[in-house]
């Protein structure tokens, strides 16, 4: 007979907390405080989770409803640990990374910028010569709007484009102060109109998923 799954704990992230508060931060979560850190957490079984679609939006769900109330840092999606116990010597084990992380990342929120073509930038009948020239042109000039938009955040992180992609010129994260947030936005507008020969799409505010990197070891 198959034995059935060990009932682990799913992390979701690791908040700032305040002593003494046990309130949820989430709709379906409890917390697990370690002094002024808290984990994220919701019963699951102690098994592989598969990252699907609704996976991955129960995971975007709870780390946005928690960055209303607090900082987090995200954990990768599908972290499970198998007990209460395992989960609080983590915490305890990487308590001072964990800390400096935090005050990396607090008050800031991730906003994520995708630089396209302006549709019709280039003509119907361009030479393959003439598109890779085009092409070249045009990620100098996103180049330069990057570095203008790096100069207002506190980090960024420069995502790379696969090599089918024709459309996508760049695209990059950067963490944002939240209080300079609409001042970011309206610089990347600006850049908008300045290149019309590019469209910059900017989502946001998220939590800093590409700004952390949690180690779990054995």
């Amino acid at each position: 007979m198959a034995q059935a799954a060990v009932t682990g704990l799913r992390l979701y992230g690791v908040a700032a907390h305040e002593m003494g508060a046990h309130q949820p931060l989430s709709e379906g979560t409890t917390v697990i405080p370690f002094r002024a850190l808290a984990a994220i957490v919701a019963p699951s079984k102690y098994t592989r989770v598969v990252l699907d679609d609704k996976e991955m939006a129960e995971y975007a769900r709870i780390l946005e409803e928690v960055q209303s109330f607090t900082a987090v840092l995200p954990a990768p999606p599908g972290t499970v640990f198998r007990s209460r116990d395992n989960l609080a010597r983590w915490l305890e084990l990487h308590y001072f990374t964990l800390t400096q992380a935090m005050g990396s990342i607090e008050g800031h929120s991730q906003a994520r910028l995708t630089v396209t073509k302006t549709v019709g930038v280039e003509p119907a009948n361009a030479t393959s010569d003439e598109a890779k020239e085009t092409s070249q042109q045009l990620q100098a000039t996103a180049a330069q709007s990057m570095r203008v938009l790096r100069g207002q955040s506190a980090a960024t992180v420069v995502m790379p484009v696969p090599e089918a992609e024709t459309a996508i010129i760049a695209q990059a994260s950067f963490l944002v102060d939240v209080e300079r947030w609409t001042a970011f936005s309206d610089l990347v507008r600006k850049e908008d109109e300045r290149h019309t020969a590019l469209d910059f799409h900017l989502t946001g505010p998220w939590p800093p998923y590409d700004f952390v990197r949690m180690q779990f070891g054995g």
